[in-house]
């Protein structure tokens, strides 16, 4: 069962703290910023929709919307080791590419770190973008990441990009 999480709910902070802390400890985005965008207190729409097993947290995926680009782009997809080889993590990014879509998203994108990551998303249709990309600083104090490369679920204007990282420069750094 998928269940989308508002900033209050419980288990928005228990999937945080555990299975995408674990899988994505480096990039450490605070919980707060989380739940201050799912408020609406940002200018761009995140969800995050957990993937549940009874009460177990079996994944998670965060996916943004931002307006002025109309491009998503898919952040975090995370599938708890009980879980994984079940085909979950391809399900709900399949289902978030096209959620993001159906909102009006022009390109829909993602940021993937490791060729074994890059093949994964390779299998289910995505493709390696060809543009320089610097992944900027998520919140004060923490640090840019330059390992990270962009992603395209289905096709992707040059414009479309470079008028996404702009925007996300601008929401998370000013």
């Amino acid at each position: 069962m998928f269940v989308d999480v508002t900033a209050d709910d419980p288990r928005l902070a228990a999937f945080h703290a555990g299975i995408y802390m674990d899988a994505f400890a480096a990039q450490q985005e605070p919980l707060a910023v989380w739940q201050s965008a799912l408020r609406g207190e940002k200018p761009y729409a995140l969800t995050v929709r957990l993937a549940l097993d009874g009460d177990a947290i079996a994944g998670g995926i965060a996916f943004e919307l931002y307006p002025r680009s109309r491009c998503g782009l898919l952040t975090y997809l995370v599938v708890a080791p009980h879980a994984r080889n079940r085909g979950l993590g391809e399900q709900m990014f399949r289902e978030a590419a096209a959620e993001l879509r159906a909102r009006g998203a022009r390109a829909v994108l993602g940021e993937v770190h490791g060729e074994e990551r890059l093949r994964r998303f390779a299998k289910w249709g995505a493709q390696r973008v060809d543009v320089p990309y610097v992944q900027p600083s998520l919140a004060p104090g923490l640090p840019r990441d330059a390992d990270l490369v962009l992603i395209s679920v289905g096709p992707a204007e040059r414009t479309d990009i470079e008028a996404f990282i702009d925007e996300l420069y601008t929401v998370c750094e000013g």
